[in-house]
């Protein structure tokens, strides 16, 4: 249970990773200064001028009356307690949590204790609020709904007004509290200068939390809603690991908080079997008691999200569609904010198509950058020794990374809540880790203006090649156990907690798929940006589900998993981007990308029928990946990805591969002069790759000599 309650807590946010740099020819220093400003190296420009921190718990009031809970970490033992510059960080994952043992009080997500104690001594206050319905906070939500947004800038406002707080507020977090940060900063609260989003969505609908190109996720859902289940009820657990969030208000002024959590019934991991009673037998307002018991009015993602299955369902009875929960009309109104904003992801995160959509989307307006990682959905220097297998086998060694991460964001805030002239707005925008190439680099745009878009063709004898050469077509019987968890942990993408000891392999996988492979290549091939599969299909079936698979096959045979795709067949038609936003927004969405809208009103069911032939077309999620010399290219073709996604229900109206009454079709792809199936791959010449390097180094030269 304990294994199982750590794997839920990582997989939906209890968020991790960390990053080293080696590449200090990159940034050149100020010469006898003293003074070093890089990615991850940040010297001489700022100290450490506070020895500790004092924590203060207050509840805020909201438009509507509703009380919110909120920790206040300001710095002591220093030069001065006057006012500071503020970090925010606003989520539903309870702000601490306490061990009615003990008595000791600790931050929830790992790590953030280190946090706190790094950015208070350099002079920052911080301040962690808990949302509607969470924590010990009053109210109940829908998740990522508008309210949320404005009792952000709400809270915003109200640290604005502190003594201690000199008006300059940035946020960070990760994850949910990345949607949190675009949400607020959309509101334009006065204070907020700048955000720091980890591994965060774009869309909420499309973007691969609850469904994925249409299809439902639901093994996400199930794991991060029977944990956010858990957190708003005060679960105590102690078997998992899992203690009931810290009290606000000491009611009896003891000076102890523990009494005044109610009992727990024996052997129940929740108090309300019946009214509360306390460890000292005294009567209370019930503070505690009233604010969880509100929660118990909280949408259940894993009931509203499912029922939901287009982008303009209504969700469970509110007046709330998908794109109410976003980005509705965000990009427009940060547009206009000049909030600063650096957006930070991972390879192989959920997300990684929303850390570059909004980086592409925002960078002409706002003071813009993008840093992306080779690890799954985790947030820097939080906990790097979960960050995942990449990191060993096709990146950089961890053991700098929590330091190297806290000083990266310490350079955006200063620089943008302090005013310190760093350099981080002069340097190039863009920061990537290559991954099998083992280096970091510096990029002036996303995606990149050396990319080469080649098409590789299906050809026949299960081949990839460059040139279309042959006529003809394949056929593939549907394989619904076909499931992308890998190893004895069964983890993926989706689930990456429990990615520990391997890479993630497909080499048995593919067995279940329609494969198309490369010949060995001739020399290294790097792969950075998004690459888009074309392919025209027909099946038996009238309906279907497509997942698409990229992978690097070493000389022995063994696939590497690199990036995937994935589209419900009946979304196939094209629309614009722009359609993924509020009716009233005008705001040109980037990369350019496939998109097919997944209103009710774009969907065509039956879409195969009559022997119909349908051309999908469909972006992976980006990746930047050198294919080594002797290895080859794969694409690999599924009909499932099961239980991690819901089987077609027209196909398995039980979500069942067993069933018998399922309808397992037979699918045809076309590969000839009508219908040319391919893979485009954004190709960076090795030539481009060089000059890049030296033309950022020159160019940051220059700027330094400028100093």
């Amino acid at each position: 249970m304990k294994k199982k309650m750590r794997r839920l807590s990582i997989t939906i946010f209890v968020l991790l990773v960390a990053l080293v740099i080696s590449t200090p020819e990159l940034l050149s220093s100020e010469a006898g200064t003293g003074k070093v400003s890089r990615p991850f190296e940040y010297t001489g420009y700022s100290f450490p001028k506070y020895k500790s921190y004092t924590r203060s718990p207050h509840y805020v009031s909201m438009f509507d009356g509703t009380k919110l809970a909120v920790d206040v970490y300001l710095p002591v033992e220093g030069e001065s307690h006057g006012s500071f510059p503020v970090l925010f960080n606003y989520h539903p994952y309870r702000r601490a949590t306490i061990n009615p043992k003990t008595g000791e009080i600790s931050g929830t997500l790992p790590g953030m204790e280190t946090f706190i104690k790094f950015f208070t001594s350099y002079g920052y206050a911080i301040v962690i609020a808990e949302m509607r319905g969470s924590g010990v906070s009053f109210g109940s939500r829908l998740d990522m709904s508008p309210p949320l947004a404005r009792d952000g800038k709400q809270l915003i406002d109200w640290i604005e007004m502190q003594p201690w707080c000199n008006g300059n507020v940035g946020m960070f977090g990760a994850s949910y509290m990345g949607w949190s940060q675009y949400a607020v900063a959309a509101q334009k609260p006065r204070a907020l200068k700048a955000i720091m989003p980890d591994v965060i969505n774009f869309d909420m609908f499309s973007g691969c939390l609850f469904y994925c190109g249409g299809i439902y996720n639901k093994g996400l859902v199930e794991t991060w809603g029977s944990l956010m289940y858990q957190f708003d009820r005060a679960a105590y657990i102690p078997a998992a690991g899992l203690l009931p969030v810290a009290p606000i208000i000491d009611e009896d002024g003891d000076g102890e908080l523990t009494d005044e959590i109610p009992q727990y019934p024996s052997g129940k991991p929740f108090f309300f079997d019946g009214p509360p009673t306390y460890s000292d037998g005294k009567k209370r307002q019930n503070i505690y008691y009233n604010a969880v018991r509100e929660h118990l009015n909280n949408l259940d993602a894993r009931q509203w999200a499912p029922a939901a299955p287009y982008r303009n369902s209504r969700i469970d009875g509110t007046q709330y569609t998908w794109i109410d929960l976003g980005p509705s009309d965000w990009p427009v109104r940060l547009s206009e904010s000049g909030i600063a904003i650096y957006n930070v992801g991972g390879w192989f995160d959920i997300f990684t198509l929303g850390t570059t959509r909004w980086y592409a989307t925002l960078k002409a307006t706002n003071p813009s950058k993008m840093l992306i990682h080779p690890s799954f959905h985790t947030m820097p220097d939080i906990s790097p020794e979960v960050a995942g297998p990449y990191w060993r086998y096709f990146g950089e060694d961890l053991g700098k990374a929590a330091t190297g991460m806290l000083r990266e964001r310490l350079r955006f805030f200063d620089r943008y809540l302090k005013g310190i002239k760093n350099g981080i707005d002069t340097e190039p925008p863009v920061f990537i880790y290559v991954m099998n190439g083992k280096k970091w680099r510096f990029e002036n745009e996303w995606p990149l203006k050396q990319q080469v878009l080649a098409k590789y063709y299906f050809e026949g004898g299960n081949t990839l090649s460059k040139s279309k050469k042959t006529d003809g077509s394949d056929k593939y019987k549907a394989d619904f156990t076909h499931d992308s968890r890998y190893g004895v942990n069964k983890a993926t993408r989706w689930n990456a907690a429990d990615l520990r000891d391997e890479p993630m392999k497909r080499t048995d996988k593919d067995r279940q798929c329609l494969t198309y492979t490369s010949g060995p290549l001739g020399q290294d091939t790097e792969v950075t940006g998004h690459p888009v599969v074309s392919f025209w299909v027909s099946s038996t079936a009238d309906n279907g589900d497509f997942f698409v698979y990229l992978e690097d096959v070493d000389e022995r045979g063994e696939a590497y998993y690199v990036t995937e795709g994935k589209l419900r067949a009946g979304f196939a038609g094209l629309l614009p981007q722009e359609d993924m936003l509020a009716s009233n927004a005008r705001i040109k969405i980037l990369p350019n990308l496939p998109y097919h809208g997944f209103k009710d009103t774009d969907y065509v069911d039956g879409i195969f029928a009559k022997d119909n032939i349908v051309k999908l077309v469909f972006d992976l999620f980006p990746t930047s990946w050198v294919f080594k010399k002797g290895h080859r290219i794969r694409l690999s073709i599924a009909a499932a990805d099961w239980p991690t996604f819901d089987l077609h229900p027209k196909l398995s109206p039980k979500n069942n591969p067993s069933d018998q009454a399922n309808t397992v079709p037979t699918i045809t792809v076309y590969r000839d002069a009508k219908h040319p199936s391919s893979i485009e791959l954004p190709i960076i010449p090795l030539k481009s790759k060089e000059a890049g390097i030296n033309t950022h180094t020159s160019a940051t030269k220059i700027e330094g000599k400028k100093k």
